[in-house]
């Protein structure tokens, strides 16, 4: 039986804008797993969002890769 293993959210394709937490959205938490980022965080892109007018784009970043830690 494997052991569980943590996902590789620097490489993981990005989640739609809707449903992300006020944490994934502001930069402070990883897009993928929503771990709380401290240091070596990797940064994603960006997630493009609007309604109407009004530009809701979000800049996203990730947790390491499993081999960072």
């Amino acid at each position: 039986m494997r052991a569980a293993t943590k996902p590789a959210c620097a490489t993981a394709p990005l989640p739609p804008p809707a449903g992300l937490t006020w944490d994934q959205a502001a930069g402070r938490a990883c897009i993928i797993c929503n771990q709380r980022l401290t240091v070596g965080a990797v940064y994603r892109g960006w997630i493009r969002e609007r309604i109407g007018a009004h530009r809701l784009d979000k800049e996203v970043w990730a947790c390491p890769g499993p081999e960072a830690t």
